[in-house]
């Protein structure tokens, strides 16, 4: 077709515009992606950095919590004791899910910081320690966890790392043995054994117990009934179940330990015993110096073990919800044992925060 000079003028100056309009459009479109993926970077970025600082980052509250606990005297159930303990108790509820929290509740919420602000506390009370010949020094840790440190030894029950932690690392350098009643995340932490291992500590289970190692000559297991000596320490072991659920399948133990001149009861998570002739034998003892008990010991059982010093553990169970943090409160377990004060005559009741100590006797 022909075309004037100004028509083929006109028809080449539109395409020219056409090419530009769409040059124009594909940089724009280049130009929306590059926005895009730079605020995307831009997100990753902020959260990497709110990540890690909303992990590290303890509030006032929390720093301000933790030094009234380091002026109080755990021996002393006075007004002021009471009032940190409720202050305590109502700081860790605050925010705290009616169920079992998801984990990532962990990595934010102040439980767990003021929680790793007081093992920490304690796992460095522990390593500078130095306890005189005749007198033993216990730490309540988180749930049922505790050590035990005299002149000679540094015994350990039931030690995890939790939410995100790494608050009881240098245990595994510092205690010569630990004790493991039985396989709950909050009893059993596989990655913190295998590091005391590689720092050729002692590890006791239940017989049954699934855990291996490098240094099997490290690790025992032990039947109910039967007593080892590691060192100097005696240990002997008896099977029970899981709160009273009558299940014995699953290894589980107490543990009766003889150390120093001192004998220690650490029950777990136990309640019933497998056999009733071990039980009858535990009970008739008489000679308990400590008891470690679960919280949910009945007064009764603590009267017939007649120990010298009963501290109540697995207390501010926050991992579960508020259900069953509302029962592991200290006051509620101080109110049931003042419903049996007779009962429970005679007996030293010590109610331990997270990360507090007594020097005993």
């Amino acid at each position: 077709m022909y075309l004037s000079g100004v028509a083929l003028q006109s028809e080449l100056c539109l395409l020219f515009r056409r090419a530009i309009d769409q040059e124009s459009l594909v940089c724009y479109a280049k130009l929306v992606l590059v926005r895009k993926n730079l605020s995307f970077l831009v997100l990753i970025l902020l959260f990497g950095i709110f990540w890690p600082v909303s992990y590290f980052y303890f509030p006032s509250s929390v720093k301000i919590l933790d030094e009234k606990v380091v002026q109080s005297n755990p021996k002393v159930l006075n007004k002021e004791r009471l009032a940190l303990v409720k202050d305590y108790g109502d700081f860790l509820e605050k925010g705290l899910p009616e169920n079992n929290p998801l984990l990532y509740f962990y990595w934010f919420s102040n439980q767990r910081k003021i929680s790793d602000l007081r093992v920490k506390r304690a796992v460095e009370e522990i390593k500078n320690t130095n306890v005189e010949a005749g007198k033993i020094k216990v730490w309540s840790l988180l749930n049922m966890g505790a050590v035990v440190k005299t002149n000679k030894h540094t015994i350990a029950f039931d030690i995890a790392n939790l939410f995100f932690s790494s608050a009881h690392n240098d245990l595994a350098a510092i205690t010569d043995i630990f004790l493991v009643t039985h396989g709950d995340r909050d009893h059993f932490d596989s990655g913190f054994l295998k590091k005391a291992v590689e720092n050729n500590k002692k590890i006791i289970f239940p017989k049954g117990f699934g855990f291996g190692s490098s240094k099997p000559e490290n690790l025992f297991f032990i039947s109910s009934g039967q007593t080892i000596n590691i060192d100097g320490v005696k240990i002997t072991a008896y099977q029970t179940d899981h709160r009273g659920d009558g299940n014995f399948s699953e290894p589980g133990a107490w543990f009766v330990v003889e150390v120093d001149g001192f004998k220690l009861l650490h029950t777990g998570d136990g309640r019933d015993f497998k056999n009733k002739n071990e039980q009858e034998k535990v009970y008739s003892m008489k000679n308990i110096d400590i008891l470690l008990g679960n919280n949910t010991l009945h007064s009764y059982n603590i009267r017939d073990l007649n120990p010298k010093v009963y501290i109540p553990m697995h207390l501010y169970k926050f991992m579960s919800g508020g259900d069953l943090y509302r029962e592991s409160r200290i006051e509620n377990v101080l109110s049931t044992h003042q419903q049996y004060e007779k009962e429970l005559k005679g007996i030293e009741k010590l109610y331990l925060l997270p990360g507090e100590s007594v020097l005993l006797p």
